[in-house]
């Protein structure tokens, strides 16, 4: 079953919304809340798995912790404080923050994220990775265009052969 960590009791404490990547500031104690940008409902709190669980959706603002007997199998999984995996996760897609894949874990799926790190004997299967990435911007910023230089129109020179010849409407 999945346990919630318990939060800390210091200050108020800066969360990024996973749904628009927005910053902003909760109480220390927040379990739940919701974006001040998008109005997103949002689970605040870190996330330890001990045993097999199913999602559809894991999401947090917080981290996600999964043990070595735990088990994650879902379609997206999403922790903005990153993801520390001692057990199995299979996912289709994992976007947020920093990766840790310890001794004996498996990882099966898709990642975005800003750093990975892999200790020995940790496996990854049929993955796709995007490093260093930000899964939360909106969009990957253009390289900048240089200016085009100023062109200098040049009329071609053309030579006009004047004939003599027969004027229209017999003139």
């Amino acid at each position: 079953m999945a346990r919630k960590a318990a939060p800390k009791a210091t200050g108020p404490r800066e969360v990024r919304c996973y749904h628009c990547g927005h910053r902003f500031e909760v109480s220390a104690r927040a379990m739940t809340g919701s974006c001040p940008k998008c109005y997103g409902k949002l689970m605040l709190e870190d996330v330890v798995i001990t045993n097999t669980q199913s999602y559809r959706r894991l999401q947090t603002c917080g981290k996600i912790i999964i043990q070595a007997r735990g088990r994650v199998i879902a379609d997206l999984v999403d922790a903005a404080d990153g993801i520390e995996v001692t057990g199995k996760l299979e996912v289709k897609a994992y976007r947020g923050g920093p990766v840790s894949i310890g001794p004996k874990a498996l990882w099966k799926g898709d990642c975005a994220a800003p750093s990975l790190t892999i200790q020995p004997g940790g496996k990854i299967e049929r993955s796709w990775f995007v490093i260093p990435c930000d899964p939360y911007a909106d969009a990957i910023p253009e390289a900048p265009q240089a200016e085009p230089e100023a062109v200098i129109e040049q009329k071609p020179k053309v030579k006009v052969a004047r004939t003599r010849g027969v004027r229209p409407n017999g003139g």
